[in-house]
């Protein structure tokens, strides 16, 4: 840093609540104990004495490391959120990483106080300390007094926060061109299950409050209305009966918008859940499951999670409510004229209810099956569209179709007369016979107007809850399990793995390990099977590839060159044998690190431009969004990659939007920017698969040059005979 700006800087954390490099474990180990109260401390081994000295994104990667082995989960603020107010927005604790002025420090930032004007910091000593949040921004914002005056200006003058969020940015755009700023890391809990992440929503107070309240509501409900029944039959109806009727009718109206609202916030709970554990295990799910399943079964999955997300919001609430009126129109049948009659037959219709529910879900688990097969031939056929134009004929490019949309249609009708049993069978049914139960009472002169009128309304009551349960709560109940059934496989892999003991290492660290050892990358008997195979592709493969070592793997197709570049790569781990990294193996190392250590260039099928800008397609292997040193850098990779006739035709430049739905771009600059995006990653090693077959020779030489000249360990899979 220069001078200038070390005098500009701000004031500098005091040490009596500020953690130094040393302690940095221990800071980890107190947020630890905050963020998962109720699991035994896990204790960090020393912390790298080069902690001191690493950039922001090793250490950024450091703790990565450092929170999976304590069961946490470290996420990166962006840079424009270098405020205290902005860091804590979404509650803490954070850790803010101060620039090395001269030396690194730390911040454990808990919480905002007195409406946003203090903040709580946690001390080395354990101890919670208060500041105020204009004191603590002169320390982690890094600014000079004028832009910390003009942020407070802009708060004291009552912006709206959007133009406040625009003033942050544009000072910490003007900070970015200094060295270094200052950088925030939001620590959460692992997945702990469904049932644990329930607990921790609070959704367990709601259910039983929602319950409690809806119970409550019909109680007063039925009470009013046997309390304004009874004073008609006595003949003593008077004002205060009606004012006692009327303020019944009132409480239980309240009690059912109150647990309307409770069960209204479960469902918004439960189906946040279910979204955050379905995305967690789709972003953990093996590349080979993904691609055996196809592009089209992952959209059936999609619209299968609509339908949990639906039954969560719609019918959550409908089902306590469901729950809560049967159960209360069993007491009522109880009280009336034939309380065993009644009682044995709303029992019988539930039972029966549950099967024709369970025969339901059968039928709508084959609909499901079928609309999952249409729906991949059609994502399938819309893919390959333009070779089905070129290679068929219009008359031949529907063949099979009828005989998918007739089965569609087959099962889709004994799913609707399924549906059609449970909505006319249960409910109607059970009205019949509960009032054919009292037809001798009436035939004999021997009912009691009284029994006979509870009988009645509990016969209603149970009615509209079992019509409900048909209609709405049963086939709604049998979409779910179904649609649970197919999103299983995503959920489970949502869940944690277990936590075994990894290590948290910086790039240094990487070389020190290789000392006394004979290369960076290390093979011995390595072998693997693809799942569903007996011969194995790969076998018995022994490697060392050195630091600075240009490593060429030539070979035959289906010798397993692409394999052993995945398996570098850590997309893939050995069936057998040992492969280490820098010493270290996938399991201590972790393999989102080993993939940060080892980047990838995949065949071009494997290799995806995504619908975005082109700078986020390149800095997506480092970080987004990016600096203005890192943006200056990945143009100056595209410029010698012979991308920059590419850069000048786009109208945004590096923030031209790329892809199927964006600019265009030909084979080979393609593969040119799949080349940038991997050298824009800061890794140890590069493995470039297949990646020049589209490239002409001038262009070939030139991307070679830029490879040999920015990756320090480089290898190339080429088949046998090309360049």
């Amino acid at each position: 840093m220069t001078a200038a700006y070390a005098e500009a800087s701000g004031p500098r954390p005091r040490t009596d609540y500020s953690w130094q490099a040393d302690q940095l474990g221990l800071a980890l180990e107190a947020i630890s104990e905050r963020v998962l109260p109720r699991q035994r401390a896990r204790r960090m081994p020393a912390v790298p004495a080069a902690v001191d000295d690493a950039s922001l994104l090793d250490i950024g990667r450091w703790l990565e490391d450092a929170g999976a082995r304590l069961g946490m989960i470290a996420e990166a603020k962006e840079r424009t959120e270098l405020t205290t107010v902005a860091l804590l927005a979404e509650g803490g604790p954070v850790l803010a990483v101060l620039p090395a002025r001269p030396k690194r420090q730390f911040l454990v930032m808990l919480r905002l106080r007195t409406g946003g004007q203090e903040v709580e910091l946690l001390a080395p000593s354990r101890e919670t300390v208060r500041l105020p949040v204009s004191e603590l921004d002169g320390v982690i914002f890094g600014a000079s007094e004028s832009r910390l005056g003009l942020l407070q200006f802009c708060r004291e003058a009552g912006l709206p926060g959007r133009a406040t969020s625009i003033v942050e940015r544009v000072l910490c755009r003007g900070q970015g061109s200094q060295e270094e700023s200052c950088a925030g890391f939001a620590f959460a809990p692992v997945d702990s299950g469904f049932f644990a992440r329930f607990l921790e929503a609070g959704c367990a107070p709601l259910l039983t409050g929602s319950a409690i309240f809806m119970a409550l509501s019909l109680a007063l409900y039925l009470g009013s209305w046997w309390l304004i029944g009874r004073a008609a039959m006595e003949g003593h109806l008077a004002w205060g009966w009606l004012w006692a009727w009327g303020i019944m009718l009132v409480c239980s109206a309240l009690c059912r918008g109150a647990g309307s609202w409770g069960a209204g916030r479960l469902a918004v709970n439960v189906g946040g859940i279910m979204r955050e554990r379905l995305l967690g295990g789709i972003l953990r799910l093996p590349t080979d499951k993904v691609r055996s399943r196809g592009i089209g079964a992952m959209l059936g999955l999609v619209l299968d999670a609509d339908a949990l997300d639906a039954l969560a919001r719609t019918g959550g609430p409908t089902l306590v409510a469901d729950v809560v009126q049967t159960s209360s129109s069993f007491v009522v049948l109880l009280a009336g004229a034939a309380p065993v009659s009644h009682g044995l037959l709303l029992a019988g219709c539930l039972l029966v209810a549950g099967l024709l529910v369970r025969r339901l879900q059968r039928r709508v688990l084959d609909w499901a099956d079928a609309r999952l097969g249409l729906t991949d031939d059609l994502v399938e056929t819309m893919i390959g569209y333009r070779t089905m134009t070129a290679q068929l004929s219009p008359d031949k490019r529907h063949l099979g179709e009828e005989r998918a949309l007739s089965e569609y249609a087959r099962k889709e009708a004994a799913m609707d007369r399924e549906m059609a049993k449970l909505a006319v069978l249960i409910p109607r049914g059970f009205l019949l016979l509960g009032v054919a139960v009292l037809i001798p009472d009436f035939a004999t002169g021997r009912a009691v107007s009284a029994r006979v009128a509870i009988s009645l309304g509990g016969l209603l009551l149970a009615y509209l809850g079992l019509r409900r349960i048909a209609v709405e709560t049963g086939p709604g109940l049998a979409n779910a399990l179904v649609a649970w059934r197919n999103t299983r496989t995503v959920a489970e892999a949502a869940r944690a793995p277990e936590l075994v003991e990894q290590v948290a290492v910086l790039p240094n660290e990487i070389d020190s390990a290789t000392q006394g050892r004979r290369a960076l990358l290390v093979g011995r008997d390595v072998s693997y099977s693809y799942p569903g195979r007996l011969e194995p592709v790969l076998r018995g493969a022994d490697f060392e590839v050195h630091r600075g070592d240009r490593v060429l793997v030539e070979g035959r197709s289906g010798a397993g060159k692409s394999t052993l570049a995945a398996l570098l790569c850590g997309l893939r781990q050995p069936s057998g044998g040992l492969l280490l990294l820098g010493g270290f193996d996938h399991h201590s190392l972790r393999a989102e690190r080993w993939r940060q250590r080892v980047a990838s260039v995949p065949q071009s099928h494997d290799n995806h431009i995504l619908s975005a800008p082109l700078l986020f397609n390149i800095a997506m292997a480092r970080r987004w969004p990016p600096s203005d040193a890192d943006i200056v850098e990945l143009e100056q990779i595209c410029k010698e990659l012979g991308l920059a006739g590419v850069l000048e035709r786009m109208p945004a430049g590096m923030q031209q939007m790329v892809g199927d739905s964006g600019w265009q771009l030909s084979h080979g600059e393609r593969a040119r920017v799949c080349i940038a995006r991997a050298l824009a990653q800061q890794a140890d090693v590069r493995v470039l698969d297949e990646s020049f077959a589209a490239l002409d020779p001038e262009t070939l030489d030139r991307v070679l040059e830029c490879l040999l000249r920015r990756s320090e360990t480089l290898l190339v899979v080429s088949h046998a005979g090309d360049p």
